[in-house]
């Protein structure tokens, strides 16, 4: 598992998922699965990400997910 340190929004990474924690101690998670370019990367592609103020940027795999994607209910 990958936590990024040091940075608000927490975010993480395991095998399947990708994680987001509030400062208020809310956590969700996206499955990989739910998005084709995260299922079909490689671990190593999955590991490379960038966190801003607005969400998660994959540039190796030109993918993007906004914190607001994490907390929309359908």
């Amino acid at each position: 598992m990958k936590m990024q340190e040091g940075c608000r929004p927490k975010v993480w990474i395991d095998d399947t998922n990708v994680y987001h924690l509030t400062k208020d101690g809310k956590e969700r998670y996206l499955p990989f699965s739910e998005y084709e370019r995260l299922a079909k990367a490689t671990s190593k592609q999955r590991a490379s990400y960038e966190v801003s103020p607005f969400g998660i940027r994959w540039e190796e795999i030109d993918e993007d997910l906004s914190f607001a994607g994490f907390w929309h209910e359908s």
